[in-house]
């Protein structure tokens, strides 16, 4: 459960997305925000609806919720330096029907669905990690391993974490990883997927749940995006 007083402690960016939560509908349709000039990105939040994720070791959140969260942030810090962005959730729903007799197949049918139909310049999938290890904690990025513009978009948001986040809280980088996973594999554009941290370890289950830090790691990922993005890769 998110603690009291969480929108109050969060700063613009917080505010921005917690504007476009409001006017969300929890439906299996993908949202455009579009601002002047941008280049189009696609900010996906992992699981949704019956598939939770993985959940927190202390109080049980659960992991889909939180990869809405910090999408939403993500999209607005994102809507906020001129780039269009497309969500693929922006409810707590998973994007299938009930009538759907395999939900995880729809849902990630679906997800990229939306992101081919935007063509967009740079995919980023939002998710919370788990190991059997409580010890381990960080935030790691993924890339799709046939994609060098994809490995270089991951090492650039992973070099920002690291510097801001790995180093100075856990005491030790991660490296970019190549994984063969589904939504990576959707456009030629560079896809990432960022694991903000272990909801196993109490440490990054509580930064995760504090909405300074959310917005701080938001601010970070999104600095990265863009940069790399307007330096053209």
């Amino acid at each position: 459960m998110v603690r009291k007083g969480h929108a109050l402690k969060v700063v613009a960016a917080l505010l921005a997305a917690a504007a476009f939560a409001a006017a969300a509908v929890a439906l299996p349709v993908a949202v455009s925000a579009q601002a002047d000039g941008g280049a189009v990105i696609v900010v996906d939040a992992g699981h949704g609806g019956a598939d939770g994720g993985v959940t927190g070791v202390n109080t049980g959140v659960k992991e889909s919720d939180l990869n809405l969260e910090m999408s939403r942030l993500i999209g607005g810090c994102l809507e906020s330096a001129g780039f269009e962005v497309v969500y693929t959730r922006t409810g707590k729903d998973g994007l299938y029907f009930e009538s759907d007799r395999d939900k995880k197949s729809a849902d990630m049918h679906r997800r990229a669905e939306i992101i081919r139909q935007n063509a967009p310049s740079a995919v980023l999938s939002i998710h919370m990690n788990t190991f059997f290890d409580r010890g381990r904690r960080g935030a790691q990025v993924f890339f799709d391993g046939g994609s060098t513009e994809g490995q270089a978009l991951a090492e650039r948001i992973q070099s920002r974490l690291n510097e801001q986040f790995n180093l100075p809280d856990a005491g030790r980088e991660f490296a970019a990883l190549a994984a063969d996973k589904f939504i990576l594999k959707q456009t030629e554009a560079p896809s990432v997927i960022v694991e903000c941290g272990f909801l196993s370890n109490p440490v990054d289950e509580a930064n995760l749940l504090d909405p300074d830090y959310a917005a701080r790691f938001a601010a970070a990922v999104s600095s990265a995006v863009a940069e790399m993005l307007r330096a053209g890769g």
